[in-house]
Order: C-alpha cells, then sequence, then structure tokens
C-alpha cells in the first residue's frame, strides 16, 4: 500500500485547538486587543518519512501474519495428506497380497491334495493368510481414522492424485524467506522505527494562523498572519525508560532470529540427512528384490528334492512379495520427507 500522499493528515499530530483572548485597556486613549488563534501541531518532515515507513511495515507486517496463518495450514493438510496416503499404501498392499495368497493358495490346495507339497509348507501359508488379515484390519481401521482427520480439515472426501513436491533449490535463500522469520525481522525493523517517531516527536512544528483585531478612538486595525515554532534542538535527549524498553525487545527479537534459524538449519539438516539415507536404501532394496527374483526362480527349481526346500521355496515367495510391498513404501517416504522439508523451508501449498 502506498502511504505517500498530500494529506494533512501524514502531518497533523492531534486535533487543531482553538484559541481566543480578548484584552482591554484600562486607559481612555487605550486600545482594545481581541485575538483568535487556530493552531496545529506539525511532524518533522524526517518523522513523516518514519511515519510512511511504519504505515508500511504494518502492512508487511500483516501480510507476514496471514504467510505465517498459510503455511500453519499447509503443514496440517501435508501431515494429514501423508498420513492417509501411507495408510492407504498399506492397505493396497495388503489387500494385494491377501488376493495372491488366495491364488497362490487354489495351486498349493491342489498340489497338496496331490501330495506333491509338504504339510510345512501348506501350514505356512494358512498362516500367512490369517497373519495378512490381522494386518488389514489393523491397516484399514488407521485408514478409515487418518481419512476422517484428511476431511475434517480440508473437506475432501478423497485424497488428489498427486501429493509429489518439488524440493526446494536452495534452502538457505528459502529461510531468509520464511513467513515466521520475515515476521520476527520486520517486528525488530518496525520497534526500532517506532522508537525512533517517538524520539523524535518531542521536536514537533508548531504552526498557528492568527487572527487580531484592534480597537482605539483613533480607528480599527485588522491583523492577519501566521505564527511558527520550530524547536531549536535538532536532536531530543533520549529518554532513558524508552531506549531501555526499546533495546530489550531489539535484543529478544535478534535472539529469537537466530534462535529460529538455528533450530531451522538443525532440523533441515537432520531431514536431508534421512533423506539422502533413505535414497541409499531404496537403490540397495531395488537390488534386493532383484535378486529375490533371482532367488525363487532358484528355489522353484529345487522344491520337488524335499520338505525343507519346499518351505524355502514359499518362505522366499512371501519375502520377496514383502520386499516389493516396502519398496514402494519407502519411496513415498521420501517423498513425505521432500514434503517435510519444504514446509520447515517455508513453503506455503
Amino acid at each position: 500500500m502506498n502511504h505517500q500522499s498530500t494529506s494533512l493528515s501524514r502531518w497533523l499530530i492531534g486535533a487543531p485547538t482553538l484559541e481566543i483572548s480578548a484584552l482591554q485597556s484600562n486607559q481612555a486613549m487605550g486600545t482594545d486587543e481581541i485575538e483568535v488563534r487556530l493552531g496545529v501541531q506539525l511532524q518533522r518532515p524526517d518523522n513523516v518519512d518514519l511515519f510512511d515507513q511504519m504505515a508500511d511495515m504494518s502492512d508487511a507486517i500483516l501480510s507476514a501474519q496471514q504467510q505465517q496463518q498459510s503455511l500453519l495450514v499447509s503443514g496440517l493438510v501435508r501431515q494429514r495428506s501423508w498420513d492417509a496416503l501411507l495408510a492407504h499404501q498399506r492397505v493396497i498392499s495388503l489387500r494385494d497380497k491377501r488376493v495372491w495368497l488366495q491364488r497362490l493358495g487354489s495351486q498349493l490346495t491342489q498340489r497338496f491334495n496331490a501330495g506333491e507339497l509338504s504339510r510345512l509348507a501348506y501350514l505356512q501359508w494358512q498362516q500367512q493368510q490369517l497373519d495378512v488379515e490381522q494386518a488389514l484390519l489393523s491397516a484399514e481401521g488407521e485408514l478409515t481414522a487418518s481419512m476422517q482427520a484428511y476431511s475434517e480439515l480440508t473437506g475432501a472426501q478423497s485424497l488428489p492424485a498427486t501429493i509429489n513436491e518439488q524440493p526446494v533449490a536452495n534452502l538457505d535463500m528459502a529461510l531468509n524467506g520464511h513467513p515466521e522469520f520475515k515476521l520476527l525481522s520486520l517486528q525488530q525493523k518496525y520497534t526500532a522505527a517506532a522508537y525512533e517517531y517517538s524520539r523524535q516527536s518531542q521536536n514537533n512544528w508548531d504552526v498557528a494562523l492568527v487572527a487580531r483585531r484592534l480597537q482605539s478612538v483613533l480607528g480599527n486595525e485588522n491583523l492577519l498572519g501566521v505564527a511558527v515554532g520550530i524547536p531549536l534542538s535538532v536532536e531530543a535527549p533520549a529518554n532513558p525508560q524508552d531506549l531501555q524498553a526499546w533495546q530489550q525487545t531489539d535484543q529478544a527479537l535478534s535472539q529469537s532470529l537466530m534462535n529460529l534459524r538455528l533450530s531451522l538449519q538443525q532440523q533441515l539438516r537432520l531431514l536431508t540427512a534421512r533423506l539422502a539415507s533413505l535414497s541409499a536404501q531404496i537403490a540397495i532394496a531395488e537390488q534386493q528384490v532383484a535378486l529375490g527374483e533371482q532367488i525363487v526362480e532358484q528355489l522353484e527349481q529345487l522344491k520337488q528334492n524335499s520338505e525343507l526346500e519346499q518351505s524355502n521355496w514359499l518362505q522366499s515367495l512371501l519375502e520377496q512379495r514383502d520386499r516389493t510391498y516396502a519398496l514402494d513404501l519407502q519411496k513415498l517416504s521420501q517423498q513425505q520427507l521432500v514434503a517435510q522439508i519444504n514446509q520447515l523451508a517455508g513453503q506455503v501449498l
């Protein structure tokens, strides 16, 4: 908002004052005097500049507060979105595993009835089915709760098609634009300007429009003029109490700014390290999945030889399936970490 204007409101301090005086002479040939004075207090020109700066900073502070509120809401949306998405992925994986086990069970039952499958392997399959059913019940409960929390916040009944975010290119630059950091910085500048404005207000200018009427036996005379009072002191002395109050506020805001930056930097370092570690784990997990497929193929060829090899084949088959599901979940967690980093860096959705 542009506060630069020619309006007198930027210059005026308080309401105008009206003074009326009537002086009567006690001499027969004396002069009676009537005076009307309309006076105002005007700010110093440099104080007007400070006034405009403070008005602009007030608008900037309001904008930063709105951004801070938007960031808070973004954090809640991110958290509940990812809680629901991860819960949804677990349910999908378990339902897929249940269907896969049912299809596998049809083959295993036929082979078991034909005497081609050991009882140990058949019991392992049954046990795995029960484990999946139990895990699925728990996962579906978590999904229901997380979707309810997401819907209460956003009003949406379903998750968006994608919530993947691009990582921030420059975290240090992003921190400088963090809404909370901007708000504290603006508040510090505003308190400094307010202190200086208050100090300089002790040297305001007095301007008055004066109308005077002189009455005597020799005739009447009307006078009209302007009276201007400008303090000769260039710099007003600082009030010790005001100075101390401002210094304490300034130091507190400086400390808050430093603490905020250190806290955000530390959290970002931790999350960035976790993201790098998870990326490395995903690369290893992809290799494990590829090797697991080869192991299952080898055991497929040996499973007819003994009951133990049949059990190992089935166990490897189940583990391979779990590794695939875990890899999908890790990739989602990787995107979740990116969202958490963006939140710390002050990125609003």
